[in-house]
């Protein structure tokens, strides 16, 4: 049998040192260009593969990042996904995907504290888990992002959900709308009762020229057929509605559709609007005015702040709260009557 390469023998053939080897696998700065590209020549030449484990053993770090996420049914999941494994790949790490069916329970927590990852990235963070969150945060560096917790003890970088909501029950004051809906369900995660709470508020600072009434259905899932059935049974009660807000895309989606089947066009007879802004919200038959969050710097913000945390685990913990974008498309307006984005200043 062929004895396999280690890296040292890769060093021995490409004439560097094993330090040199260690830096360009991974992609560490403090080599210059020739030489690492001589480096990957050797490697790729003699089909060279480091081994995870004895590396794992020498650094006491296995290169592997658990990401958690909620529910990869919602597109924005995938997407945000998408801009972490790319954002860790840049620091020559790898993402482990968890979605636990039933939220973060003890199990799950103590499965993901044991494990042999690096840090964690939670996109799911609800308080009702604060504790399980705790427990793995006494043995990996964790980061929140995209949702917040009640607790100062940890990381977190979010978009200001209460601002967005706000921004949009601004644009429908300002642009004539007197009759609103707010579509939503019950959910305990910061984004949802943020949003709602934000809108909420700055509707009730135009009381007299506004009104707003809520769907009655209850559910704690956001999906395409809620909004469907939500805005059916809204726009049955509240004939007059002329604008619908809705929590998330998913929901806006549906509601859109739900708008149409009660024989109501958009934007013509309805405007709505969603948030988060997911892919399919821009596609053409879809059209989607919503609430854009910075998914590339939040995820980039989150993933720097890790690898900060994973060197010194001592960091006083922090908030980054970045602001939102509201995009307009052809469910408030015709194209081209409107700029493709505007910011609402909230006071």
């Amino acid at each position: 049998m062929t004895r396999k390469l280690t890296s040292l023998d890769i060093a021995r053939l490409a004439g560097v040192s094993q330090s040199t080897v260690s830096r360009v696998l991974r992609q560490l700065p403090n080599v210059d260009d020739d030489t690492r590209e001589h480096v990957l020549r050797v490697i790729r030449k003699h089909r060279y593969t480091p081994n995870a484990a004895a590396r794992s053993m020498k650094t006491n770090r296995s290169g592997n990042v658990a990401v958690v996420v909620a529910n990869l049914d919602n597109p924005l999941y995938p997407a945000l996904l998408h801009h972490l494994v790319e954002q860790l790949a840049g620091h020559g790490l790898r993402a482990t995907v968890w979605e636990p069916a039933a939220g973060l329970d003890a199990e799950t927590a103590r499965a993901i504290a044991e494990s042999p990852v690096d840090g964690v990235i939670f996109a799911t963070a609800v308080d009702a888990a604060r504790l399980e969150h705790e427990v793995i945060a006494q043995a990996k560096p964790v980061i929140l992002m995209n949702r917040s917790l009640s607790s100062a003890s940890f990381d977190a970088v979010v978009s200001d959900n209460h601002a967005g909501g706000a921004m949009v029950a601004r644009f429908f004051a300002r642009s004539g709308r007197r009759n609103i809906g707010l579509i939503s369900g019950h959910s305990p995660a910061s984004t949802i009762t943020e949003r709602k709470r934000g809108f909420m508020r700055e509707v009730a600072r135009h009381k007299g020229a506004m009104q707003c009434w809520t769907s009655e259905l209850e559910f704690d899932a956001f999906t395409y057929a809620n909004g469907y059935r939500a805005a059916r049974e809204l726009l049955a009660r509240q004939p007059a509605i002329d604008a619908l807000f809705c929590s998330n895309d998913i929901l806006a989606i549906g509601a859109q559709d739900g708008a149409r089947a009660a024989d109501r066009q958009v934007p013509a007879d309805l405007w709505v609007v969603g948030y988060d802004d997911i892919p399919m919200a821009g596609w053409d038959a879809i059209g989607l005015t919503t609430v854009r969050q910075p998914l590339e710097t939040m995820t980039a913000l989150a993933v720097e702040r890790l690898v900060q945390r994973i060197a010194q685990p001592g960091l006083a913990p922090h908030t980054i709260k970045l602001p939102n974008e509201l995009i307009l498309r052809g469910s408030t307006a015709t194209a081209g009557a409107q700029p493709a984005s505007i910011a609402l200043n909230v006071t």
